[in-house]
């Protein structure tokens, strides 16, 4: 933009040399057509442009000084087309210059068509050589001059017709292109109100192909004060009008009403009466700033209630779906602002979702790029905003014994969160998410320098309490990762039976959780977590199978007894089920898995791992006493010896592959078993044997 004003400049700069040019001519009585060399020889010289004079050179000299030119190109030397115009007209009064103001008939600009190019190899054609280039003064401001007033204006009208802008860039095929710009304007005159409408439409294209199209119209009333550096836009109303391919082919309408104000000399503009609208999308508001250096922003906004999805569809993007389709149809957002100098602050900030309401304050700070945001709700039915159950085929899953593989596409946006200057806090009352009903959530989010800290991800639910943090460290070429997590007294009955309606399990949970992993794919998760955790499942019990009498019953099975399939309890209580889980990049190896289980014992052991998914696993149970005399006839040889079974293989393994009990153990406790009773039958018939011998042997002697 600043080119583009540079390059207006200039040319307004050439057109007033030319009306200089033309009346030093003029008052000596030449016609300025035979000066047309020297002319453009002049503009070559002086300021390295190459200026071609196609038309005619019109003149006037009293009482008013003007210039017409008609056909004019311009250009730098061995460079494309910078310019072309044509027809420009210009008169100044002579008489009310010497009085220090500018009295001008109408000016006319018509047929102005500039052409920026920026070529692949980063040059443009709108700046000369700098062999070209001379020394040139910058005329001072009305601002900045001191000594005399600023000149006043009195215009009776300023047209511009038919104009058309370019710019072109070779290096990556854009292009925009303003067309039919036109702007008129009442009388304009210093210290009053005059009108001024202006109409453009722009494209932007790529690789020649239209990409977006603005057709834009503009009313307003000017007041322009040189003097006192006042300028104000009175009654703005503007109108545009997009289409293309960002918004899927649709039209969209987007209108603006306001009155703006801006004092330069106090450093002070306002913004009031400000309406915005779009599809079905409605703003007000008013804005002030003050200090332009350091800027303190005052106002308000408000953004009435409206349908997202509808909001959506004008623009041409996919509906959320939701599994409430009544969901995203009740959004609004009302905003008082005002806070320290250099931010943008709503001190108060209302916003509405449906049935939900956050209430807070969010700022934005100009210096730094800092964000503050601070939100507490009261209740968000969250399942009502997940995508609805699909109906289709389930999703694919490998086939049976092929391993699932770990994908090594990036999955943390590093370029977008590492720059990220953030704090915030945001609470709510109550949540209910894939059927858990949590409350009182307490989250506080900071991002600076290249490190993200979540320092508190905390919430109650089901008689229990999450206290969890996480930290994510962005400033190395591998992101660095770490959860910790603080899981206690979870009545797990509750919370099984609200998620997926399952009445199986009942107990206390308690559980710690300190991982870190390093990367930024789910491989490398996977390959790298390391770290420590641990659960405890007490007081409790599993619903639908009696555990100790399955085991009694597979135990007579083995041990070809009797099996009495009644069974006296259908549940299976224990006192406590605890395990800890250290994990060296993805291998967790436990040791200590313990299970006190009615009548009977579980311990297990062994790794589990997770990057090349395979387990070696033993678990190990015993029946501690005999409970099920009337029940289940569990042989007395197998009572407290320990029931080995071995899970090995990969996780695509069947499970009936994957783990099978070491019977020889079930075998050797039984043949022992059986060895005592025939060792006690020999013993037994032995000791009668001997007795009976013994005893005939006393009789004779007593019968002696």
């Amino acid at each position: 933009m600043k080119v583009l004003l540079k390059v207006f400049a200039g040319l307004a700069a050439l057109i007033i040399v030319l009306v200089v040019a033309g009346g030093a001519i003029l008052g000596a009585f030449f016609d300025p057509n035979e000066y047309k060399p020297e002319i453009e020889q002049a503009a070559l010289d002086k300021g390295g442009i190459e200026l071609k004079i196609n038309g005619d050179i019109g003149w006037s000299v009293f009482p008013w000084l003007g210039l017409e030119v008609n056909q004019i190109d311009v250009k730098y030397p061995s460079k494309p087309k910078l310019a072309s115009l044509n027809q420009a007209q210009v008169s100044v009064k002579l008489l009310a210059l010497f009085s220090g103001k500018v009295e001008m008939k109408s000016v006319l600009v018509e047929g102005l068509d500039l052409a920026l190019v920026q070529n692949k190899d980063g040059s443009n054609n709108w700046t000369g050589s700098a062999k070209a280039s001379t020394k040139t003064e910058t005329a001072p401001d009305a601002a900045s001059t001191t000594g005399g007033a600023a000149l006043a204006l009195d215009i009776e009208s300023i047209e511009i017709k038919n104009g058309k802008v370019s710019y072109q860039d070779l290096a990556s095929g854009m292009e925009a292109l303003i067309t039919d710009l036109n702007l008129t304007s009442g009388q304009v005159v210093t210290g009053a109100f005059f009108p001024l409408e202006l109409g453009f439409t722009l494209e932007q294209k790529q690789a020649g192909e239209s990409q977006i199209k603005v057709v834009s119209q503009l009313k307003t009333e000017i007041l322009l004060d040189l003097e006192k550096q006042l300028y104000e836009l009175k009654g703005l109303d503007s109108a545009l009008t997009l289409s293309g391919k960002p918004l899927g082919g649709n039209s969209l309408d987007f209108t603006t009403q306001a009155n703006l104000k801006a004092d330069l000399n106090k450093q002070q503009a306002e913004i009031t009466d400000l309406t915005l609208a779009m599809a079905n999308l409605k703003a007000t508001g008013k804005l002030a700033v003050s200090d332009f250096a350091k800027p303190s922003v005052t106002g308000a906004l408000n953004l009435a209630e409206f349908d997202l999805n509808k909001l959506l569809g004008a623009l041409g993007q996919a509906k959320v779906e939701t599994a409430d389709s009544s969901a995203l149809q009740k959004v609004s957002l009302n905003a008082e602002l005002g806070g320290p100098a250099n931010t943008v602050t709503a001190k108060s900030l209302t916003l509405k979702l449906d049935d939900t309401t956050f209430n807070g304050n969010a700022g934005f700070n100009l210096a730094t790029s800092g964000i503050t945001l601070n939100l507490k709700g009261d209740s968000l039915d969250a399942d009502r905003y997940m995508p609805p159950a699909s109906e289709g085929s389930p999703a694919s899953k490998p086939a049976a014994g092929v391993p699932a593989t770990y994908s090594k596409d990036p999955v943390i946006p590093v370029d977008t969160l590492k720059p990220l200057n953030l704090d915030s806090t945001i609470g709510l009352q109550s949540l209910k998410v894939s059927g858990l009903d949590i409350s009182n959530i307490d989250l506080a989010i900071s991002a600076h320098n290249g490190v993200i800290n979540a320092s508190k991800l905390n919430a109650d639910m089901y008689k229990g309490t999450l206290r969890n943090s996480a930290q994510l460290d962005l400033r190395s070429a591998k992101p660095t990762l770490r959860v910790r997590k603080n899981i206690s007294g979870i009545d797990m009955g509750s919370m099984l039976m609200a998620v997926a309606q399952v009445d199986k399990l009942t107990g206390t949970l308690n559980a710690q959780a300190d991982i870190t992993t390093r990367g930024n794919s789910v491989y490398d998760f996977v390959n790298t977590a390391t770290g420590t955790s641990n659960i405890k499942l007490s007081d409790g019990e599993i619903k639908g199978i009696d555990a100790a009498q399955s085991v009694c019953q597979a135990m007579n099975n083995v041990s070809s007894l009797g099996i009495d399939t009644q069974e006296v309890d259908r549940s299976t209580p224990f006192a406590n089920i605890s395990a800890t889980l250290p994990i060296t990049n993805g291998v967790i190896n436990n040791n200590d898995l313990t299970a006190q289980l009615d009548a009977m014992a579980l311990n297990g052991r062994g790794l589990v791992n997770l990057p090349q998914q395979t387990l070696d696993y033993r678990l190990g149970f015993k029946v501690e006493k005999n409970l099920f005399q009337e029940t289940c006839s569990f042989p007395d040889a197998l009572e407290n010896v320990e029931i080995p079974i071995n899970c090995k293989g990969g996780f695509a393994t069947p499970p009936q592959k994957l783990c099978k009990p070491d019977l020889s153990v079930i075998t050797d406790a039984l043949k022992a078993r059986v060895k005592e009773k025939a060792k006690a039958k020999v013993e037994e018939k032995v000791n009668e044997e001997l007795k009976g011998k013994l005893g005939d042997k006393l009789k004779g002697l007593l019968g002696r």
